[in-house]
């Protein structure tokens, strides 16, 4: 392409720059194959993709920043914790080791154990003769 065809390319991007991106994707197509129009279309397509691409990119690499330095926070954190708790947790005072003597062995007083008298086991008195008796049956016997 000369100079002209440049100048021509750049007059139709700046016509077609305030079209959204759908819109250039759907008219770029209707233009002939090789036409100013068609490849200012194709042109302003690839720039606004590419815009597009680097900025989900930056947010991307925004998101991996963050997520890296609350990593970095958490594992400090961490480690801070492992080395700061056995520092501040209070140590009990030493007390006093007590000695226990030895007690010596005395046997127990044996124990005498009385005889007690046991009752002889009385007999139950016999039941009267109504509870004495089976109780009646549904025929009547």
């Amino acid at each position: 392409m000369d100079e002209f065809e440049f100048e021509i390319v750049d007059n139709d991007k700046r016509n077609f720059s305030r079209l959204p991106l759908e819109r250039l994707k759907a008219i770029a197509p209707t233009y002939a194959e090789r036409s100013s129009q068609r490849l200012a279309c194709v042109e302003l397509i690839a720039e606004r993709e590419q815009a597009l691409a680097q900025g989900e990119i930056r947010q991307a690499a925004q998101r991996a920043k963050w997520a890296l330095i609350l990593s970095v926070v958490s594992l400090v954190v961490a480690i801070g914790f492992v080395i700061v708790f056995p520092i501040l947790r209070p140590v009990p005072k030493e007390q006093p080791v007590t000695v226990r003597k030895a007690v010596p062995y005395k046997p127990l007083a044996p124990v005498i154990v009385k005889p007690v008298d046991v009752e002889p086991e009385r007999e139950p008195e016999p039941l009267p003769p109504t509870l004495s008796a089976p109780p009646p049956t549904r025929d009547g016997r």
